[in-house]
């Protein structure tokens, strides 16, 4: 019996084995040339597998490239889970778009891969990510700061970190060009009410 779990144990971890090896083969394959150029025959030979051993453990090309992408947006919701963020829920937001830049300059290979394949499904895993940027959206509704609909709000939040993120990986601007500040700002701004006076005032206590 010990002998049977032993040898069974042995199988999945070798399986494991198997599916990482296709995985970064796919992935570096991914990163150089696109989906376009990801050939199955090159990945074999990459990572050592026939393509029955591709087939067998992701179906076909297309899932390949959505386990790929859908790996990349998990890891990248992982990176900002055990960073504490600021209590107020506006300078968390502030906070989150400076992590996201940092991310994307610290990973460009899985933040490509993120946001440059061809879409013709919807990553789990970028829906999961997207859902926490609505949810830091709708904590600053509940304080009453949010000037437009989650919705649009999220959006237009997403499209401006993600644009500043794919200038820097791309290599159209450096990590200390001031234009990086003024576009957070800028969407800080537009997206959110000033705090009530009251809070403002804080220590000092009300007018006498």
């Amino acid at each position: 019996m010990a002998g049977h779990a032993t040898a069974e144990r042995s199988r999945d971890l070798g399986s494991e084995a198997t599916r990482r090896a296709i995985l970064d083969a796919a992935g570096a394959l991914l990163a150089d040339k696109g989906e376009d150029g990801l050939s199955i025959r090159e990945v074999c030979a990459r990572a050592s597998v026939t393509p029955p051993t591709i087939y067998h453990h992701f179906g076909d090309k297309a899932a390949l490239v959505a386990r790929i992408v859908d790996d990349c947006f998990a890891d990248f919701d992982r990176a900002f889970q055990h960073r504490a963020a600021p209590h107020d829920p506006v300078e968390a937001l502030r906070w989150g778009f400076d992590r996201y830049v940092e991310y994307g300059l610290q990973h460009p290979v899985p933040y490509r891969l993120m946001f440059g394949q061809a879409r013709s499904s919807v990553s789990a895993s970028g829906v999961a990510s997207y859902d926490g940027l609505r949810r830091n959206i709708r904590a600053v509704d509940a304080v009453g700061r949010l000037r437009t609909p989650v919705d649009e709000a999220a959006a237009a939040f997403w499209a401006a970190v993600h644009g500043v993120t794919a200038l820097l990986v791309s290599g159209f601007w450096n990590e200390d060009n001031p234009a990086i500040a003024l576009v957070r700002d800028a969407m800080i701004t537009q997206l959110t009410n000033p705090p009530r006076a009251s809070a403002r005032r804080g220590k000092k206590g009300a007018p006498r």
